[in-house]
């Protein structure tokens, strides 16, 4: 779940500025535009042995 939220934040800050699109259409465009550009460069996410006790952490608090 993590990666999901760093891959949304890397959109955000990449392509989803505060930007009026002009319809979905637009919208849906600059995704797979970012996404075209982000396969090209793409690299694994960099997992630390802290940041996988979080995770695990955060996901035992919510299960209880």
């Amino acid at each position: 779940m993590n990666q999901v939220e760093q891959g949304c934040s890397i959109l955000q800050r990449k392509r989803l500025r505060i930007v009026d699109f002009e319809s979905k259409d637009h919208l849906h465009a600059k995704l797979d535009q970012f996404i075209q550009e982000w396969n090209q460069h793409a690299h694994p996410f960099n997992w630390s042995t802290k940041s996988v006790a979080k995770v695990m952490a955060e996901a035992a608090a919510l299960a209880a």
